[in-house]
């Protein structure tokens, strides 16, 4: 484990591309502390912290899996998942899952299992959700490429970002126009969703108002980078209001004021996902491929997960 710990660390320590701090100044990623939380999977996405444990999906495997903090292994939560990508939690912290195998936004607790929240649009089945957050009145909004298809054709005909509240069924679509919705993330203040395009290396800005709506679509920053493996795919917000999210070679730090990228952090194996965990959310998971990494930061995360 040494070896292995003293690799990561020397992999995480590198910097690539525009945004590396100085020498002498901190980052906001202390890459010493990269290391391998979990592994043995076949495809893992959707990091969720609960307040004590990391829960995410292995989407080929069909299961949920749940590490708790100082645990050596993973344990699986439920199984089937209908093959769950994303996950957040309600106002009463109950596990809100977005499913490629059923197209639909779901519920799952222990007692009563799994409950069908949305699953389509004017009639239309959804695609197959990706991502999902929930505002802190209760709006869910979450993202549906076609990932998950399969062998169906979809029927909406396009990929969707959608706002859901689920007390009186009222359902917005935020945008048809991106290629690959993915991950997305609410600001500090909640006046502003943040959603990544996997398909054009992009993430975008919208202003949303109470009611689901949104305006003013602008474009935060394009990554692009087609020399480093990996893609634009989850995504979260920080305290200060910076966006973290998966991009080429690992993770980007952006600013979204200014659109500059102001750090990155090399992973091992291609980043899908990240979410912020620890005690004071300063700790961020990430899923990659068949792994799950645990590194520290000097920044902490808002809410539980991607709240």
């Amino acid at each position: 484990m040494g070896r292995l710990r003293a690799g990561l660390a020397a992999l995480a320590a590198m910097t690539m591309g525009s945004g590396a701090l100085a020498e002498d100044t901190p980052g906001l990623v202390i890459p010493e502390t990269l290391e391998l939380a979990a592994t043995g999977y076949t495809f893992t996405e959707g990091p969720a912290w609960d307040g004590a444990r990391i829960i995410f999906s292995d989407i080929p495997g069909d299961a949920v899996h749940v590490l708790v903090r100082g645990e050596s292994a993973a344990r699986v939560l439920y199984a089937p998942s209908a093959n769950a990508n994303g996950h957040t939690f309600d106002l009463q912290g109950r596990l809100i899952n977005a499913e490629h195998g059923s197209g639909a936004i779901t519920r799952w607790t222990p007692e009563g299992g799994r409950e069908v929240i949305v699953a389509a649009y004017q009639g239309k089945r959804l695609n197959s959700p990706n991502d999902v957050v929930v505002r802190s009145d209760g709006l869910m909004l979450f993202t549906d490429p076609p990932y998950g298809l399969g062998q169906r054709t979809s029927e909406v005909g396009f990929s969707g970002v959608y706002a859901f509240d689920e007390a009186s069924g009222r359902m917005v679509l935020i945008d048809d126009g991106l290629s690959r919705p993915n991950g997305l993330a609410l600001s500090p203040d909640e006046r502003v969703l943040y959603v990544g395009d996997t398909a054009t290396q992009t993430v975008w800005a919208y202003d949303l108002a109470a009611d689901g709506t949104a305006s003013g679509k602008r474009l935060v920053v394009d990554v692009t980078d087609d020399t480093k493996p990996g893609r634009v795919d989850g995504l979260r917000v920080d305290t200060a209001g910076r966006v973290w999210f998966t991009c080429p070679g690992g993770v980007c730090v952006v600013d979204p004021a200014s659109g500059a990228v102001i750090e990155r952090l090399a992973t091992p194996k291609r980043a899908t996902n990240l979410a912020w965990g620890g005690a004071d959310l300063s700790e961020l998971y990430i899923t990659a491929q068949t792994d799950v990494y645990r590194v520290k930061t000097r920044a902490k995360g808002i809410g539980s997960s991607s709240r």
